[in-house]
């Protein structure tokens, strides 16, 4: 099971609406978006990998997503 969510909800410090999916393939993407993938609640609060839209799936890139940063510069 996996959680995606958009990058942008995550950056927001806002509430962030993730979907609940059994495989990465059953996913439909839309395309530029870039999108955070966790594979457990727990891993949701740290950091991410991203996952950008093309063709309607997912493709992993090779950059993260690092959220303990983002404690010390707000």
């Amino acid at each position: 099971m996996y959680y995606i969510a958009p990058r942008n909800q995550r950056g927001n410090g806002g509430m962030i609406i993730w979907r609940h999916i059994k495989s990465l393939k059953n996913f439909k993407a839309t395309d530029t978006v870039e999108y955070v993938v966790a594979r457990n609640k727990k891993e949701r609060e740290r950091s991410l990998p991203i996952y950008v839209g093309v063709g309607g799936r997912l493709i992993k890139t090779q950059r993260y997503e690092i959220t303990f940063l983002d404690q010390f510069f707000n």
